[in-house]
C-alpha cells in the first residue's frame, strides 16, 4: 500500500482528507514542519500532500516552502501543494521549486485522488525510463504563465519525453506512460505533437 504524508495544520480538514484516503492509502499526519520531518525520516513515504500555510507562520507560505525544499532535496518524492485562493504566487513558487501539482482549497476528494494518481503515474514512468537507461524527465515550466498552464506544461513535457525516447512509437509510449493508446492519441492531438517536430529536436 502506498504511504502518503499529509501535512495540514487545520485539524478538521486533515481528518476529512485522511478519512477519504485511508481506504486506498496509508496516511501519516503532521500539523507542522517538525512532525512532518520526523515522519519522513521514519517511514517509506510515497508522496506528500503539503499545506503552504503552516505554524508558526500560518499566514505566510514560508514554512510550507521550507518543508517542500527539504523534501525535494532529501527524499525526491512527489509533492502536491494545498493552497488558498489568495496564495497563487506562493503556489507558483512551489511549482517552480519542484512541486508536482497544486490544489486550491477546499479541494474535492476527486481532485485529490486524481492528483495522487497522476503523481504515482509520473513516478512509475520515471522509474521505467531510468531502468531503460533513459534520462529523467525535467520540466521547463514558465512560472509566469499561471498555475493551470504550468500543470499542462508538465504533462506536455513528460509525454514529449517518452515519445522522443520511443521514436514516436505510440504503443511503446502508451505502455511506458501506463495509459491507453486512445488516451495518448488525445494528448498528441491536444499538444499538437508531430513526428517531424520530434525528429527535428532530436
Amino acid at each position: 500500500m502506498e504511504t502518503i504524508l499529509l501535512t495540514e495544520d487545520d485539524v478538521a480538514l486533515r481528518a476529512q482528507m485522511r478519512f477519504a484516503l485511508e481506504e486506498r492509502f496509508e496516511v501519516l499526519e503532521a500539523g507542522d514542519v517538525r512532525k512532518a520531518i520526523n515522519l519522513l525520516n521514519k517511514h517509506d513515504i510515497t508522496l506528500a500532500i503539503l499545506d503552504l500555510g503552516l505554524p508558526p507562520h500560518e499566514n505566510t507560505p514560508d514554512e510550507g516552502l521550507r518543508l517542500l525544499h527539504y523534501i525535494l532535496e532529501n527524499f525526491g518524492i512527489k509533492v502536491i501543494i494545498l493552497t488558498g485562493q489568495k496564495t497563487e504566487s506562493a503556489a507558483l513558487e512551489a511549482i517552480k521549486s519542484g512541486a508536482f501539482d497544486y490544489l486550491v482549497k477546499p479541494a474535492s476528494i476527486e481532485q485529490v485522488l486524481f492528483s495522487i494518481e497522476r503523481a504515482i503515474l509520473f513516478r512509475d514512468t520515471e522509474r521505467k525510463l531510468e531502468e531503460q537507461g533513459l534520462a529523467k524527465i525535467t520540466f521547463g515550466i514558465e512560472v509566469g504563465k499561471g498555475l493551470q498552464p504550468a500543470r499542462e506544461e508538465a504533462e506536455k513535457n513528460i509525454i514529449l519525453k517518452v515519445l522522443k525516447d520511443t521514436n514516436f512509437n505510440v504503443y511503446k509510449s502508451a505502455k511506458l506512460l501506463g495509459v491507453k493508446r486512445e488516451s495518448l492519441y488525445y494528448f498528441i492531438k491536444k499538444f499538437g505533437f508531430r513526428r517531424e517536430d520530434i525528429d527535428a529536436d532530436a
